[in-house]
């Protein structure tokens, strides 16, 4: 497994940091309200004001769907129809990218991007994930 980060200023106004990881993991329950029997690997955690671009290329053991989602906490809200995820204090707005595939390669944009199955069995995914984060404090 391998992390390499760089960092540059960028107009003193926000942080990038260029990431590459390559990895396999087992999934894990799933700790959205709702969603506790699921199971989901997490290619890319969210961080507090950082957001996340670039590409995750797949391959898993069993069909999962791919979501990037948005950390909304805090924001208002005004669309009552949009389902959003509760994690513990934290709101998401999940987007689903790719439904029921075992590989492939997909851009993204967000707080963080994971793999999704609603089925309770565990599974295994092995990825590559290029992203930029931009940490947008101090805007």
């Amino acid at each position: 497994m391998g992390i390499a980060l760089t960092a540059e200023d960028n107009n003193a106004q926000a942080q990038q940091q260029q990431q590459q990881q390559n990895q396999t993991q087992s999934s894990i329950p799933h700790n959205a309200k709702g969603h506790e029997s699921h199971q989901i690997v997490n290619f890319q955690n969210s961080s507090d004001g950082v957001t996340y671009t670039g590409t995750v290329t797949f391959n898993s053991s069993k069909p999962v769907d791919v979501i990037s989602f948005e950390d909304i906490t805090g924001k208002q809200n005004a669309n009552t129809t949009i389902k959003i995820w509760e994690s513990g204090d934290r709101k998401l707005l999940p987007t689903t990218l790719l439904k029921n595939v075992t590989e492939g390669s997909v851009q993204f944009n967000g707080s963080g991007i994971l793999a999704h199955s609603t089925q309770s069995n565990p599974y295994n995914v092995t990825f590559t994930i290029n992203a930029t984060a931009t940490d947008s404090i101090g805007q």
